[in-house]
């Protein structure tokens, strides 16, 4: 769609062409601008959670996962980690809690 408002934005004004589409001007300008590439850096980002997630054996929450990433120099907040474990209906394996089991040995 951006590219047509770029081929008749010499007939047309940008923002009715915007209008009649359902865009907002911003993010055109923005696509025009060079930001093409940002499909490509959130399917990267997106790539880089899972495969953490996965090497941990998805015992890594939110605030691990992020660490993790961050140890790698890869720098991803909490909420966009977040989006991408719900986008594939992915949670951590969360641990039972250790309780002791003993015997009673002064039963009647």
């Amino acid at each position: 769609m951006y590219s047509f408002i770029e081929g008749n934005a010499g007939s047309w004004p940008v923002h009715t062409l915007c209008a009649v589409l359902g865009l907002s001007r911003s993010a055109y300008y923005g696509w025009l601008s060079g930001s093409r590439d940002v499909n490509k850096r959130e399917e990267e980002a997106e790539r880089l959670v899972l495969e953490a997630f996965q090497e941990h054996r998805r015992r890594y929450g939110v605030r691990r996962l992020v660490a993790e990433l961050k140890a790698q120099g890869v720098e991803m907040g909490a909420h966009k980690v977040r989006l991408v474990l719900r986008k594939h209906g992915l949670k951590a394996i969360q641990p039972r809690s250790f309780v002791p089991r003993t015997t009673d040995s002064r039963h009647p």
